[in-house]
Protein backbone atom coordinates (compact mmCIF):
# COMPACT_ATOMS: atom_id res chain seq x y z
CA UNK A 1 0.00 0.00 0.00
CA UNK A 2 3.10 2.28 1.22
CA UNK A 3 4.20 1.94 -2.74
CA UNK A 4 1.04 2.53 -4.38
CA UNK A 5 0.55 5.42 -2.52
CA UNK A 6 4.38 6.70 -3.70
CA UNK A 7 3.83 6.56 -6.94
CA UNK A 8 0.39 7.95 -6.96
CA UNK A 9 2.43 11.14 -5.39
CA UNK A 10 4.90 11.13 -8.02
CA UNK A 11 2.64 10.63 -10.94
CA UNK A 12 0.60 13.55 -9.60
CA UNK A 13 3.41 15.50 -9.52
CA UNK A 14 4.27 14.48 -12.58
CA UNK A 15 1.00 15.10 -14.21
CA UNK A 16 1.00 18.73 -12.46
CA UNK A 17 4.33 19.59 -13.94
CA UNK A 18 3.67 18.60 -17.68
CA UNK A 19 2.36 22.33 -18.11
CA UNK A 20 2.00 24.84 -20.28
CA UNK A 21 0.71 28.25 -20.71
CA UNK A 22 -2.38 27.48 -22.98
CA UNK A 23 -2.52 23.89 -21.15
CA UNK A 24 -3.41 25.78 -17.86
CA UNK A 25 -6.23 27.90 -19.10
CA UNK A 26 -7.98 24.56 -21.32
CA UNK A 27 -7.54 23.08 -17.50
CA UNK A 28 -8.67 25.54 -15.75
CA UNK A 29 -12.06 26.22 -17.94
CA UNK A 30 -12.18 22.01 -18.18
CA UNK A 31 -12.60 21.83 -14.35
CA UNK A 32 -14.87 25.20 -14.02
CA UNK A 33 -18.40 23.18 -13.48
CA UNK A 34 -20.73 26.52 -14.33
CA UNK A 35 -19.26 26.44 -17.61
CA UNK A 36 -20.97 23.48 -18.36
CA UNK A 37 -24.39 24.18 -16.97
CA UNK A 38 -25.35 24.80 -20.76
CA UNK A 39 -24.50 21.49 -22.14
CA UNK A 40 -26.39 19.93 -19.08
CA UNK A 41 -29.81 22.19 -20.18
CA UNK A 42 -29.52 20.95 -24.01
CA UNK A 43 -28.90 17.59 -22.99
CA UNK A 44 -32.14 17.58 -20.39
CA UNK A 45 -34.72 19.24 -23.58
CA UNK A 46 -32.48 16.79 -26.40
CA UNK A 47 -33.90 13.98 -24.36
CA UNK A 48 -38.01 14.97 -25.07
CA UNK A 49 -37.01 14.90 -29.00
CA UNK A 50 -37.77 12.22 -31.06
CA UNK A 51 -34.94 13.00 -33.44
CA UNK A 52 -31.96 12.74 -30.25
CA UNK A 53 -32.69 8.42 -30.04
CA UNK A 54 -31.04 6.63 -32.98
CA UNK A 55 -32.55 3.40 -34.18
CA UNK A 56 -30.16 1.20 -31.83
CA UNK A 57 -31.98 3.03 -28.62
CA UNK A 58 -33.84 1.58 -26.62
CA UNK A 59 -36.56 4.24 -27.09
CA UNK A 60 -36.80 3.06 -30.93
CA UNK A 61 -36.19 -0.63 -30.70
CA UNK A 62 -38.86 -1.11 -27.72
CA UNK A 63 -41.00 2.27 -27.05
CA UNK A 64 -41.17 4.69 -29.66
CA UNK A 65 -45.09 4.00 -29.38
CA UNK A 66 -44.89 5.76 -25.92
CA UNK A 67 -45.76 9.55 -25.26
CA UNK A 68 -42.55 11.49 -25.98
CA UNK A 69 -42.73 13.81 -22.74
CA UNK A 70 -43.01 10.44 -20.69
CA UNK A 71 -39.68 9.28 -22.36
CA UNK A 72 -38.03 12.42 -22.01
CA UNK A 73 -38.99 12.78 -18.33
CA UNK A 74 -37.82 8.55 -17.73
CA UNK A 75 -34.39 10.26 -18.90
CA UNK A 76 -34.25 12.89 -17.83
CA UNK A 77 -34.94 11.17 -14.14
CA UNK A 78 -32.53 8.76 -14.49
CA UNK A 79 -29.46 11.17 -15.64
CA UNK A 80 -30.51 13.41 -12.71
CA UNK A 81 -30.40 10.81 -10.34
CA UNK A 82 -27.21 9.35 -11.25
CA UNK A 83 -25.63 12.88 -10.80
CA UNK A 84 -27.16 13.27 -7.70
CA UNK A 85 -26.00 9.99 -6.39
CA UNK A 86 -22.37 10.46 -7.60
CA UNK A 87 -22.12 13.90 -6.05
CA UNK A 88 -23.51 13.04 -2.74
CA UNK A 89 -21.55 9.66 -2.76
CA UNK A 90 -18.22 11.48 -3.37
CA UNK A 91 -18.85 14.17 -0.86
CA UNK A 92 -19.44 11.61 2.04
CA UNK A 93 -16.66 8.93 1.05
CA UNK A 94 -14.21 12.03 0.97
CA UNK A 95 -15.56 13.24 4.96
CA UNK A 96 -15.10 9.45 5.63
CA UNK A 97 -11.44 8.65 4.34
CA UNK A 98 -10.31 12.33 5.18
CA UNK A 99 -7.29 11.78 2.65
CA UNK A 100 -5.54 15.90 1.97
CA UNK A 101 -5.60 16.99 -1.02
CA UNK A 102 -2.06 17.12 -3.06
CA UNK A 103 -1.42 20.85 -2.13
CA UNK A 104 -1.97 20.48 1.60
CA UNK A 105 -0.10 17.29 1.85
CA UNK A 106 3.02 18.30 4.39
CA UNK A 107 5.39 15.63 2.22
CA UNK A 108 4.99 17.12 -1.36
CA UNK A 109 2.51 20.36 -0.78
CA UNK A 110 5.32 22.40 -1.32
CA UNK A 111 5.97 21.11 -4.92
CA UNK A 112 2.65 20.83 -5.98
CA UNK A 113 1.70 23.67 -8.90
CA UNK A 114 -1.98 24.92 -7.42
CA UNK A 115 -3.05 26.89 -10.45
CA UNK A 116 -6.80 27.62 -9.27
CA UNK A 117 -6.01 27.00 -5.64
CA UNK A 118 -6.16 24.14 -2.94
CA UNK A 119 -9.32 23.11 -3.23
CA UNK A 120 -11.44 21.66 0.14
CA UNK A 121 -9.59 20.06 2.66
CA UNK A 122 -10.03 16.44 1.20
CA UNK A 123 -9.91 14.91 -2.13
CA UNK A 124 -10.65 11.26 -2.25
CA UNK A 125 -12.10 10.72 -4.35
CA UNK A 126 -13.22 13.21 -7.30
CA UNK A 127 -16.64 14.04 -7.94
CA UNK A 128 -15.69 15.93 -10.99
CA UNK A 129 -14.75 12.92 -12.55
CA UNK A 130 -17.56 11.10 -10.98
CA UNK A 131 -20.23 13.31 -12.04
CA UNK A 132 -18.96 13.82 -15.85
CA UNK A 133 -18.02 9.80 -16.20
CA UNK A 134 -21.55 8.96 -15.17
CA UNK A 135 -23.42 11.63 -16.89
CA UNK A 136 -21.55 10.86 -20.55
CA UNK A 137 -21.59 7.13 -19.96
CA UNK A 138 -25.77 7.17 -19.27
CA UNK A 139 -26.59 9.40 -21.84
CA UNK A 140 -24.73 7.73 -24.18
CA UNK A 141 -26.35 4.17 -23.43
CA UNK A 142 -29.90 6.15 -23.76
CA UNK A 143 -29.39 8.03 -26.88
CA UNK A 144 -26.95 5.58 -28.59
CA UNK A 145 -25.39 8.01 -30.63
CA UNK A 146 -21.41 7.48 -31.53
CA UNK A 147 -21.14 10.81 -31.83
CA UNK A 148 -22.23 12.07 -28.57
CA UNK A 149 -20.59 8.54 -27.08
CA UNK A 150 -17.15 10.10 -28.61
CA UNK A 151 -17.61 13.39 -27.80
CA UNK A 152 -19.07 13.24 -24.29
CA UNK A 153 -16.20 10.41 -22.94
CA UNK A 154 -13.46 12.99 -25.03
CA UNK A 155 -14.87 15.86 -22.16
CA UNK A 156 -15.73 13.71 -19.40
CA UNK A 157 -11.93 12.18 -19.66
CA UNK A 158 -10.74 15.48 -20.33
CA UNK A 159 -12.27 17.45 -17.04
CA UNK A 160 -11.00 14.35 -15.20
CA UNK A 161 -7.35 15.10 -16.12
CA UNK A 162 -7.92 18.20 -15.35
CA UNK A 163 -8.02 17.36 -11.72
CA UNK A 164 -4.47 16.13 -11.39
CA UNK A 165 -3.14 18.54 -13.88
CA UNK A 166 -4.77 21.48 -11.77
CA UNK A 167 -3.21 19.61 -8.52
CA UNK A 168 -6.49 19.37 -7.07
CA UNK A 169 -6.58 15.72 -6.88
CA UNK A 170 -3.99 12.60 -6.72
CA UNK A 171 -4.14 10.12 -9.82
CA UNK A 172 -6.10 7.31 -7.56
CA UNK A 173 -8.63 10.27 -6.76
CA UNK A 174 -9.82 10.75 -10.17
CA UNK A 175 -9.52 6.75 -10.90
CA UNK A 176 -11.74 6.12 -8.14
CA UNK A 177 -14.02 8.70 -9.32
CA UNK A 178 -14.06 6.94 -13.05
CA UNK A 179 -14.73 3.64 -11.69
CA UNK A 180 -17.80 5.61 -9.74
CA UNK A 181 -19.29 7.04 -12.57
CA UNK A 182 -18.91 4.00 -14.68
CA UNK A 183 -21.02 2.14 -11.90
CA UNK A 184 -23.31 4.47 -11.00
CA UNK A 185 -24.36 5.39 -14.79
CA UNK A 186 -24.84 1.64 -15.39
CA UNK A 187 -27.26 1.31 -12.12
CA UNK A 188 -28.95 4.74 -13.70
CA UNK A 189 -28.99 2.69 -16.96
CA UNK A 190 -31.02 -0.52 -15.36
CA UNK A 191 -33.58 2.36 -13.87
CA UNK A 192 -34.17 3.60 -17.32
CA UNK A 193 -34.77 0.20 -18.60
CA UNK A 194 -36.81 -0.28 -15.98
CA UNK A 195 -38.99 2.40 -15.90
CA UNK A 196 -38.95 2.25 -20.04
CA UNK A 197 -40.54 -1.13 -20.03
CA UNK A 198 -42.99 -0.25 -17.25
CA UNK A 199 -44.37 2.33 -18.76
CA UNK A 200 -44.45 0.02 -22.55
CA UNK A 201 -46.61 -2.65 -20.70
CA UNK A 202 -49.03 -0.29 -18.42
CA UNK A 203 -49.64 1.62 -21.23
CA UNK A 204 -50.02 -1.71 -23.76
CA UNK A 205 -47.52 -0.27 -26.41
CA UNK A 206 -46.67 -2.89 -28.89
CA UNK A 207 -42.95 -3.56 -29.86
CA UNK A 208 -42.88 -1.45 -33.24
CA UNK A 209 -40.43 -4.56 -34.40
CA UNK A 210 -43.84 -6.80 -34.85
CA UNK A 211 -45.72 -4.87 -37.04
CA UNK A 212 -45.78 -6.33 -40.48
CA UNK A 213 -45.35 -9.69 -39.63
Amino acid sequence: MERLIEFDKQLLLAINHWTSPWADQLMMTMSKIPIWYPVYVLVAIAVFLPKTYSQRSLYCRECSGAKMWKVGLIAFVSVLLCYIFTDHVSHIVRNAVCRPRPGLDPEIGSMVRLIAGPGNPYGFFSGHAANTIGFAILTSLIVRRRAWAVVSMVWALLISYSRSYLGQHYPIDVLTGVVCGIIFSLAGYWLYKFLMRKLVAKHGISDPRSKGR
